[in-house]
């Protein structure tokens, strides 16, 4: 075996393992996912999740954010991360009012560690809400970030009872009238 050839194998070695962790984690994703009950209506859940200038009043999580809700448009949100920050500008893919608000986010360059997240509402009886709060993580370190996925778990669930209190504090004060 040539010494060039030899240099083509081991070139193509980490580029064989990405390709097949890429492929792993897109037949195997990895979703986060809470459900909460608000005492509140899909329009007022809605108002929270749109207002991204006041998350740093309430979020427990993006404790910065900006940008227009709609789709097509970029946010620029500063997450809570580990003992640090993180900001990251993901880009909305889906916002219907009262509905639904979907962006993606992607780490540094698309398929190292993308997560696709969601918040849907549901209507229930009574004007209360059901929040679906998910991401979805795709990418060649995903299989790598299990450890993550505890924190996530509690870390959605906390943010989801922040929006259900700041609809029915904006309520009470009358700001969402």
């Amino acid at each position: 075996m040539t010494a060039a050839r030899i240099i083509a194998v081991c070139l193509s070695i980490p580029v064989i393992l990405a390709v097949g962790l890429f492929a792993y984690s897109r037949l195997n994703p990895v979703s986060i996912v809470a459900v909460t009950e608000l005492d509140a209506s899909p329009d007022e859940v809605w108002a929270v999740l749109a207002d991204t200038e006041r998350y740093s009043e309430w979020n427990p999580s993006i404790i910065d954010s900006s940008g227009t809700v709609a789709a097509g448009e970029k946010l620029h949100n500063t997450v809570i991360f580990g003992e640090g920050t993180m900001t990251f500008t993901p880009t909305i893919l889906t916002a219907e009012p009262g509905r639904e608000l979907t962006w993606i986010g992607r780490m540094w360059v698309p398929g190292l560690a993308d997560g696709e997240h969601s918040f849907r509402l549901e209507a229930l009886p009574g004007g209360a809400t059901r929040l679906t709060q998910q991401e979805t993580f795709t990418g060649v370190v995903v299989p790598f970030m299990t450890s993550m996925r505890a924190d996530l778990e509690a870390d959605f669930a906390e943010v989801n009872d922040a929006i259900g209190q700041r609809a029915v504090d904006l309520r009470q004060t009358g700001a969402h009238d």
